[in-house]
C-alpha cells in the first residue's frame, strides 16, 4: 500500500485545527460549538486512519451502576 504523504500532512493540519476550535470554543462557553468542532475533529482522525489502512470504531460508553 503506497501513503500519500501530503494528503496525511493535510489531514493532520485539519485535524490539529478542529481540535484547536474545539478548545477554544470550549473555553468560550459555547458548548454546541465545542461539540460539533469535536466531532469535526474525530471524522478528521477517521480520515487519516483510512488512508493509513486502518479502521475506527467507536466504542460503547459504559453506564455507571449505583453501588
Amino acid at each position: 500500500m503506497m501513503i500519500n504523504h501530503y494528503r496525511i500532512s493535510l489531514l493532520a493540519a485539519a485535524l490539529t485545527q478542529e481540535a484547536a476550535m474545539a478548545h477554544a470554543y470550549e473555553h468560550s462557553g459555547n458548548a454546541t460549538m465545542a461539540q460539533v468542532s469535536g466531532e469535526n475533529a474525530m471524522e478528521e482522525l477517521r480520515k487519516i486512519a483510512l488512508e493509513l489502512g486502518y479502521s475506527l470504531e467507536k466504542l460503547p460508553v459504559p453506564t455507571l451502576r449505583a453501588a
